[in-house]
């Protein structure tokens, strides 16, 4: 009896390891081209939000576009740690037409999170500042 409950207890340990291990998400290295979902050239409106609240909303074609070409290289590193956090420095909703495309803050994309990055920073901050 106490030999099949050990067995049992093993069998158990054994696959709730082996699921949470699978459950893991391996993320690498990706520019924001190879991450944003869609066409960049399709982008028809841009709405950044402060984490104090203003919101800016950007839907003139000619900066959305040379805003996206300006960080559409900018590489994201995938952050070891996945915990949950909350508050953000500024979030960004590109739409296609009506649609959301992407929504993003300054430290995760699509619930997935990523090392500071200083280049999108000053973008971010650059187009909200200037639009």
């Amino acid at each position: 009896m106490a030999l099949n409950k050990l067995r049992f207890i093993i069998v158990f340990i054994s696959l709730f390891l082996i699921v949470g291990c699978q459950s893991e998400v391996q993320h690498e290295a990706m520019t924001f081209q190879e991450i944003y979902p869609a066409n960049l050239s399709d982008v028809t409106k841009i709405e950044i939000r402060h984490g104090g609240g203003e919101l800016k909303t950007i839907t003139d074609v000619e900066i959305i576009d040379d805003w996206l070409n300006s960080i559409k290289e900018i590489t994201f590193e995938p952050d070891e740690n996945q915990e949950g956090r909350v508050g953000y420095t500024y979030s960004v909703k590109i739409f296609e037409k009506r649609d959301v495309k992407m929504y993003f803050d300054t430290s995760k994309i699509n619930d997935f999170y990523y090392l500071p990055n200083n280049q999108i920073m000053k973008r971010i901050e650059h187009l909200f500042n200037e639009s």
